[in-house]
C-alpha cells in the first residue's frame, strides 16, 4: 500500500510539471506501467476507422500490429466505453488477427478514453505475464483515462506529428521518433522488465550502475523502489 501511495505522490507532481499535452500521457502511461508492473503502454486517439499513435513507452512492432486489429474488431464496443481486457493472449478468439505465435506480450488491456460519450482515445496497456490485471487495476485504468481525455483535448489535434497511423511500419515509427525519446523508452522497457533491479540493467547495457542514475535524472524518470522480497521472487 505504502509503494502505491508513492507512486500517487510522484503522479501528482509529475501531472502539476507537465505543461505539454503529451508529456502528460507519456507520463501518465509511466506510472500505470508501474502500478501494474507493464511491459509497454501506449494512448492511441480514434479517428473514424484509424487509430493513431499519441504517446507511448516501451512499445515495438507487436503494439502497432495488435491496437489496430482489437480496434477493428472491437470498435463498436470501446465506443460504448467498454474495455477490452485479453488476460490470456494464447487463449484469444476475440481478436482473431493477434496471433499467440507472434512474439509480443502475454495479455493487454485496452481501455477507452471518451469525453461526454464521445470516444477520443484508447489507452493500451500489456505485460509479459498473463492475468496481470484484477478488477480493481480495471477499475484504476478507468480514472487515468480521464487525465488522458484531457491531454488528448489540450494537444488541439488527434494527430500527431510524429505520430503513427495503425499500418504503418515499425520502421516509420522510429524514423520520425527522436533518438533521444527512443533511448528513454528503451531504458524504461528495461527496467520494467527487470524489475527495476538497477544493477542487473546496467549489466544488460554495458555500463555502470551511476551511467544508469544519471540516465534516469536526465530523462526526469521517478525511480521506483522495489521490495527485496519482489526482487527474488523474480529472479
Amino acid at each position: 500500500m505504502a509503494r502505491r501511495m508513492d507512486l500517487i505522490d510522484q503522479f501528482t507532481e509529475l501531472v502539476v510539471g507537465a505543461d505539454d499535452p503529451r508529456r502528460l500521457a507519456e507520463r501518465t502511461l509511466e506510472v500505470v506501467m508501474s502500478l501494474l508492473n507493464g511491459r509497454s503502454s501506449a494512448v492511441f486517439t480514434c479517428n473514424g476507422n484509424d487509430v493513431t499513435l499519441f504517446a507511448s513507452r516501451g512499445i515495438d512492432q507487436s503494439v502497432l500490429e495488435i491496437v489496430p486489429a482489437a480496434w477493428a474488431s472491437q470498435k463498436e464496443s470501446l465506443r460504448r466505453g467498454e474495455l477490452l481486457y485479453i488476460p490470456d493472449r494464447s487463449a484469444e478468439r476475440r481478436v482473431p488477427t493477434v496471433m499467440a505465435d507472434r512474439p509480443g506480450p502475454a495479455s493487454f488491456v485496452v481501455v477507452p478514453v471518451l469525453e461526454e460519450d464521445m470516444l477520443l482515445a484508447v489507452i493500451y496497456v500489456d505485460s509479459q505475464d498473463p492475468h496481470f490485471c484484477d478488477a480493481h487495476d480495471l477499475e484504476r485504468l478507468g480514472k487515468f483515462s480521464r487525465i488522458v481525455a484531457k491531454s488528448v483535448q489540450d494537444s488541439g489535434s488527434p494527430r500527431p506529428a510524429a505520430g503513427v497511423v495503425g499500418g504503418d511500419s515499425w520502421e516509420a515509427y522510429l524514423e520520425r521518433t527522436p533518438v533521444e525519446d527512443m533511448e528513454r523508452e528503451k531504458l524504461l522497457l528495461l527496467l520494467n522488465r527487470n524489475e527495476w533491479n538497477i544493477a542487473r540493467v546496467a549489466r544488460m547495457m554495458g555500463v555502470t550502475r551511476r551511467t544508469v542514475y544519471l540516465r534516469l535524472q536526465r530523462y526526469n524518470i521517478p525511480r521506483e523502489r522495489v521490495p527485496k522480497s519482489r526482487l527474488k521472487s523474480a529472479s
